[in-house]
């Protein structure tokens, strides 16, 4: 959309505007009164968010406009610039609201059953309303949703050896890693209608299409991983090779942590 609000409104994805990040965080903070035009009515920034995201949850990202979310609202367009500087901005207000605060009451104790916890509630927001995944993420975690799962993951190493450091390093790949298991089975869910294959229908077809490849000995290593069968009979569910994968991380984090001792 184009405008003359210093140069805050565009279109998804344009990419034209500078934002500044300590107005962003002061806007999801609730800290400053966003907008410049005109006088504010009876609308809040939650009732404008909250409508975005029940478009999002019903018709994905790609059925969220501005307009689309006037119209639910009762008003028009431009009065929701009042409230929202831009749609970049209205698409970080979303992330926060739609993700949530973590329910840390039903974690189990111990640094690594409490990462799992946290790793898996995580992949489970994401996977449950997949527009998330197509939230292009520009900055680090500022609001205060986003805030707080830090602290609860922060928070389950705190009795461990890990430094600073490693305890953010650890944050990061595990978050990460829930990022990328949801949209790999998003990405394969999406697919299914014109490829007419399910999550766990494709081990088999790769295992049919790996062999051709390596059939002419090119490939050894890669041949003896497809000799063994490790594709042929793969139907495994995306949460369980979440699961596999995330326990592969934690491996390494509790070497890491042995590492520390050591070093102590």
């Amino acid at each position: 959309m184009a405008s003359n609000d210093s140069g805050q409104r565009r279109e998804w994805g344009s990419g034209m505007a500078r934002r500044d990040p300590e107005r962003t965080a002061d806007l999801l903070w609730r800290r400053q009164q966003s907008g410049s035009r005109g006088p504010r009515g009876s609308l809040t920034i939650d009732q404008i968010v909250g409508t975005a995201v029940e478009l999002a949850d019903a018709e994905g990202m790609a059925g969220v406009t501005m307009s689309k979310v006037a119209k639910r609202l009762g008003v028009t367009t431009m009065s929701l610039y009042r409230y929202i500087p831009g749609k970049d901005d209205l698409v970080d207000l979303m992330f926060e609201m739609a993700t949530g605060r973590p329910d840390t009451t039903g974690w189990p104790t111990g640094w690594r059953p409490r990462i799992r916890a946290f790793s898996r509630a995580q992949y489970e927001i994401l996977t449950g309303r997949p527009w998330l995944l197509d939230v292009p993420i520009g900055t680090p975690p500022m609001g205060p949703n986003n805030i707080a799962w830090m602290e609860a993951g922060l928070a389950a190493m705190e009795d461990t050896p890990l430094t600073a450091e490693d305890r953010m390093g650890v944050l990061s790949v595990i978050s990460g890693y829930a990022l990328t298991e949801a949209r790999q089975a998003e990405v394969i869910r999406r697919a299914t209608p014109s490829t007419g294959v399910s999550y766990d229908e494709w081990g088999s077809i790769y295992h049919k299409v790996l062999s051709r490849v390596v059939a002419e000995g090119d490939y050894p290593a890669l041949g003896r991983i497809v000799a063994e069968g490790v594709f042929e009979d793969d139907r495994t569910t995306p949460e369980e090779e979440f699961a596999y994968g995330l326990d592969f991380l934690l491996d390494g984090i509790e070497a890491l942590m042995e590492k520390r001792r050591a070093q102590r």
